[in-house]
């Protein structure tokens, strides 16, 4: 009975203590998952939390970029018939055998076929980035792409201050349950 006990609280204690249906942030009504932070990358529990507000801070970035009629449909159909197609076992490099891998669990998580969580992931994250993209460049005017490390910085506080505007402006419309 001991032995028993002991490999159930064993086995248990690598279990999540997240379940991907739990909502852990509403932003703007818009709810956000567990498996909306965990279908975009493999993370441990403990990083939960800086997972949740990064995710946070993407949705709003996304909501402003569609209010502002931006339509990023013809980028992401593009992205996807380009990097969307599931890497062939014939192709045997490193970046295509980490691409499998990820896929591979990913999938298994997610009770999918590798090819569809690929397909989904490639469809997420090109939306994602192109809604991000759309939104900075017409916030950061004139916009350039940076040259330089210190451009680059330069940049890099600029899209964090615009960031956190958006987060204090909408901060009675985001709740963070984590």
């Amino acid at each position: 009975m001991v032995v028993i006990c002991l490999g159930f609280m064993v086995g248990c204690s690598d279990a999540s203590k997240y379940e991907n249906e739990d909502v852990v942030a509403i932003v703007r009504g818009e709810e956000i998952t567990i498996g909306d932070i965990r279908f975009m990358a493999e993370i441990d529990d403990e990083k939960i939390p800086d997972a949740v507000e990064a995710r946070v801070k993407v949705t709003l970035v996304v909501q402003e970029a569609k209010e502002m009629g931006i339509d990023v449909s013809d980028e992401v159909n593009e992205s996807v018939e380009f990097f969307g197609q599931y890497p062939s076992e014939d192709i045997d490099t490193d970046q295509t055998n980490e691409t499998r891998e990820f896929a591979e669990a990913q999938a298994e998580r997610f009770d999918m076929e590798p090819e569809e969580y690929h397909k989904e992931y490639v469809k997420m994250s090109a939306e994602i980035s192109a809604y991000q993209n759309a939104f900075f460049e017409e916030h950061l005017e004139p916009f350039s792409q940076p040259e330089t490390e210190e451009e680059l910085e330069e940049m890099d506080e600029k899209i964090d201050e615009i960031v956190e505007e958006l987060f204090q402006k909408y901060e009675d419309e985001i709740e963070i349950m984590i």
